[in-house]
C-alpha cells in the first residue's frame, strides 16, 4: 500500500499517465517550445511556481471515451486527470494534486477516476532531476526524475511499474498496452 502511494506521487508530478497517434517519446518531447534544460542546468528558480498538468502521453494508442478514434494523450480520452497540479514553493515545500484511473473489471471497458488526492512534502533540483521528499504513514520516501523544461513546461517520463500509480489496470483492458508515459506540466500564468 505504501508503495502504491508512493508511486501514485510520481503519476502526480503531478505528480503520476496515454494516447494518440504513433509519435515517440522523442517526438513529444520535439514538440516543447524551447528546451532550456537543453542547453543548461535546470535551477530551483526554474522550478518554483504553479503547474498544471497538460499532457499525459503514451506510448501507444488508446481509447478509453469509446468515441470513433484513440489518442496516445489521456487527456484527450478522460477528464480523470485534469484537476493534477503541482506548486514548487520557494521554501522546498511542494503541494500535489494527483489522481488515478482504475478499471473495476476485467473486460476493460469501465474505468472509474479517483482524483484530488492532495501530497506534500520538500523538493528540490540535483542534476536537472526533480527530487521530491514525502512522508507517508510516518514513512519517508524520495522520488527523484530527469525533467525536460521548456520555456513554461517540464517533462518526465514515466515507467510502466510508475504508471500504475495512475492506472489501476488487471490486465485485458483498453489501458493494458502502455509500457511508458510522458507526464508535461505547464506553468500556471
Amino acid at each position: 500500500m505504501k508503495r502504491l502511494m508512493h508511486l501514485r506521487l510520481f503519476v502526480s508530478l503531478a505528480l503520476a499517465g496515454l494516447f494518440l497517434q504513433s509519435c515517440s517519446t522523442d517526438d513529444i518531447a520535439q514538440e516543447s517550445n524551447l528546451k532550456i534544460s537543453n542547453a543548461t542546468t535546470v535551477t530551483t528558480a526554474d522550478m518554483v511556481g504553479s503547474w498544471n498538468l497538460s499532457k499525459m502521453m503514451a506510448d501507444v494508442e488508446v481509447d478509453l471515451d469509446s468515441l470513433p478514434g484513440g489518442s496516445q494523450n489521456l487527456l484527450d480520452e478522460t477528464d480523470c486527470f485534469n484537476t493534477m497540479s503541482i506548486t514548487f514553493n520557494a521554501d522546498s515545500s511542494f503541494v500535489s494534486n494527483n489522481a488515478m484511473m482504475t478499471f473495476e473489471d476485467g473486460d476493460g471497458n469501465d474505468f472509474t477516476c479517483l482524483s484530488d488526492r492532495m501530497d506534500s512534502g520538500l523538493w528540490y533540483v540535483s542534476d536537472n532531476k526533480l527530487v521530491l521528499e514525502l512522508t507517508i504513514n510516518e514513512e519517508t520516501f524520495i522520488h527523484e526524475k530527469e525533467i525536460d523544461l521548456g520555456a513554461d513546461t517540464f517533462a518526465f517520463d514515466v515507467t510502466k511499474i510508475e504508471s500504475d500509480q495512475y492506472v489501476n489496470d488487471p490486465g485485458n483492458t483498453r489501458a493494458s498496452e502502455i509500457r511508458i508515459l510522458m507526464l508535461e506540466y505547464t506553468r500556471v500564468k
